[in-house]
């Protein structure tokens, strides 16, 4: 072979070795770059399908298990005022007690406490004192949307004894809640939890549920809350399972007259994916034992609960308190001793105060409230120990862990504005181990309370044990307390923001001294017209006029309590109101028609050049009897429309997220709004002016009748 074809073969294949080598190269190049682009969408689905599983039950903290119980009514003060050192600081020097933190409540000054017999009268009616109860049972106060705002007397908490009554100034201690005690010293207490509504239970566990109120108060459905705005749809909806769990007569599908308060839930009760998830206590005690909670289980003292031979485990006075903290507190066990322990946090808390003193005026956040405060306790390997959480927190706070730990949106405008429960929670340290409470055995001489047993469907039952003593609180410390690395932060007095027009301090005063002045010009003007004479025994009478109509003024003006936020908000009107409008114009009609005749027997006649004979159209101007008696009734009937047709008279302004809260009459605002001084006040304006009339009256009649004797004497 010769040199140049030498040449030209190797130059061939250094040329075609170079051109593979480049398109190796590409080739590798344009691989990695696919390879890269690949992986940027795995990446991409990865986190995508991450991100779409924090809305599918992925949660945030390391809890996967909430357990919500909520017990009924009592106030922060009545269980908690006097902890840690209980009555007359019996325990102060205990070295367990010494060191504990200390929540804002009554502590040693509770005897101190005096509340007024009438709020603003206290210098002329006297006062009453906070006492502490040495019982498990107490008695029932007031209860409601007008007590309790007469209770809370816009900030100054002074009206207690006049609209829950005297029963509510009373006070427990661990002699009757031991183990309440134990958790707040081993877990977390919060002292600035409230109600969201200031009212009784319903609106209250339907804002824990929904995020909102639709009722002022315990009554309906309807109105009812659409399924789709409670936390079980949500739930539902992103995949996060949940159970409700109440004292049932079945395991499954309980009868309706028992499920309070979710017949509250517009088609919750006909929908057996959601009335699936409605079961018997006993299942939730097999279910934490054996470790197959769901995510959220909500876990409610009702159903048969004080019937049938069931104990009233609620604590709603006057059921046994004792007994009712032993229920909660096999339910917590069972919690601790199961599988789920180290996931889990236990939120226990109360309903509403049920009209029991607190001395914390409760922030106006919206026309319903916040109500008053109740305990919470949180109870978790992950909860602080002796931590008093000062945070502003309510029922919605729970809501609001919940939607935040599984990556939820809020839930509504009050979930979302809600103070946070996360400052309970130590989630860097290491879980803790369960602190197993439980009755202790009957000791000789120790006061105790009957055992209640809770029996079930299956045959099961549930022994509650209650024993009182001393020794239950306090137990050690899980922790020592110069290990920890947090303190429980100050108490401040949460501030309103709600605008309301308060009624003045001196109000109540001015009054009762109207009310007096009042009643005496009216017992003396008897006596005083037969020695002065009728003008003078006027006289007296219109200054007794003036004062209680004064005196009512204020007192429609300055209401006793706000008027709850119910539309409709616009003027409405009623058939009643319909009718009379109907009567009133053929009354008016028929007075005015004798005129309207005459006038157009004038105009007509003026046409035609003639002149009318007279007729007695203005002196018929009162009409016939019928037609006087057609015009009374239309007014009567009319002006019963008008109080009793919601929003007629007055609209009511409302706040409220849900257009569905039921119709307030101006008659039902009305009678809420008169204190007892208001309406003797009204009582005296009516006497005062129903009396000048008639002497008035008399006394026309008198010096005719003389005149006309006199004159006939005379001839």
């Amino acid at each position: 072979m010769s040199a140049p074809r030498v040449r030209a073969q190797v130059c061939t294949v250094v040329f075609k070795g170079t051109l593979l080598s480049r398109y190796s190269i590409r080739t590798i190049a344009l691989k990695r770059l696919l390879g890269l682009i690949a992986l940027a969408l795995v990446s991409v689905t990865l986190l995508g399908s991450y991100a779409q599983g924090k809305t599918q039950g992925v949660p945030l903290t390391p809890i996967k298990h909430v357990v919500f119980i909520m017990k009924e009514n009592q106030s922060f003060d009545d269980y908690f005022g006097v902890y840690p050192y209980g009555p007359d600081d019996a325990l102060r020097d205990n070295p367990t007690v010494r060191g504990l933190s200390v929540p804002y409540g009554i502590q040693g000054n509770a005897s101190e406490i005096a509340v007024p017999n009438y709020p603003g009268l206290g210098w002329l009616l006297g006062y009453s004192h906070l006492r502490y109860l040495n019982s498990s049972t107490q008695a029932n106060p007031g209860e409601g949307w007008v007590a309790y705002r007469g209770d809370w007397d816009w900030g100054r908490m002074d009206g207690f004894v006049t609209y829950s009554g005297p029963q509510s100034l009373v006070y427990v201690s661990y002699e009757q809640i031991p183990f309440y005690w134990d958790y707040a010293e081993e877990y977390v207490l919060c002292d600035n939890y409230y109600a969201p509504v200031m009212s009784e239970t319903l609106p209250n566990r339907l804002a824990s549920l929904a995020g909102f109120a639709p009722v002022s108060n315990d009554y309906g459905p309807p109105p009812y809350v659409p399924l789709n705005d409670t936390i079980f749809y949500q739930l539902t909806e992103h995949g996060v399972s949940w159970g409700y769990f109440e004292l049932f007569s079945t395991t499954r599908d309980p009868p309706s007259s028992e499920i309070y308060p979710l017949n509250s839930i517009s088609g919750f009760a006909s929908d057996t994916a959601y009335m699936d998830r409605v079961e018997n206590i006993s299942v939730f005690l097999s279910e934490a034992r054996d470790g197959s909670l769901p995510a959220v289980s909500f876990v409610m003292p009702f159903g048969l609960a004080g019937e049938d031979g069931v104990p009233d485990v609620s604590e709603h006075p006057p059921a046994n308190i004792t007994l009712g903290q032993d229920w909660t507190v096999n339910l917590v066990d069972a919690v601790m001793e199961g599988p789920d322990w180290n996931s889990s946090a236990i939120f226990i808390t109360w309903d509403e105060w049920g009209g029991f003193y607190d001395g914390v005026p409760p922030p106006q956040l919206n026309a319903f409230g916040y109500g008053g405060r109740v305990p919470m306790l949180v109870i978790s390997p992950y909860a602080k120990e002796d931590y008093v959480d000062s945070a502003l927190l309510n029922h919605d706070s729970v809501l609001n862990f919940i939607d935040y730990n599984w990556g939820l949106p809020y839930l509504g405008p009050w979930v979302a504005s809600s103070g946070s429960l996360l400052s309970a929670f130590d989630f860097a340290q290491k879980p803790r181990p369960p602190i197993v409470l439980g009755p202790t055995p009957g000791v000789a001489g120790t006061p105790g309370v009957r055992e209640g047993t809770l029996f079930f469907e299956n045959g099961s039952s549930l022994v509650l044990n209650s024993r009182l003593t001393s020794q239950q609180y306090p137990i050690p410390l899980q922790i020592p307390l110069n290990q920890l690395n947090y303190t429980s932060p100050p108490f401040e007095l949460p501030a309103s923001t709600y605008e309301f027009e308060a009624s003045p301090v001196w109000l109540p005063s001015f009054q009762f001294l109207a009310v007096v002045i009042s009643s005496a010009l009216l017992l003396s003007a008897p006596a005083v017209g037969r020695n002065k004479g009728k003008r003078v025994k006027l006289s007296v009478i219109g200054s007794a006029l003036i004062f209680s109509s004064v005196s009512s003024a204020l007192g429609l003006v300055f209401t006793a309590v706000p008027v709850p936020p119910a539309p409709p908000s616009q003027l409405t009107f009623s058939l009643l109101t319909g009718a009379g409008l109907l009567l009133t114009f053929v009354g008016v009609l028929g007075l005015a028609w004798p005129v309207l005749a005459d006038r157009l027997k004038k105009m007509a006649n003026s046409g035609s050049g003639t002149v009318p004979a007279e007729s007695g159209g203005a002196r018929s101007l009162w009409g016939s009897k019928a037609t006087e008696f057609v015009l009374c009734g239309g007014v009567l009937v009319l002006m019963a429309g008008l109080l009793l047709t919601p929003g007629m008279v007055f609209p009511v302004a409302t706040y409220t997220p849900k257009p569905i809260a039921p119709p307030q009459t101006f008659l039902g605002d009305l009678l809420q709004a008169l204190t007892p001084l208001t309406g003797l006040s009204s009582v005296l304006v009516v006497s005062s002016f129903s009396l000048m009339v008639f002497t008035w009256v008399r006394g026309s009649e008198g010096g005719t009748s003389r005149r006309a004797r006199a004159s006939g004497g005379r001839g």
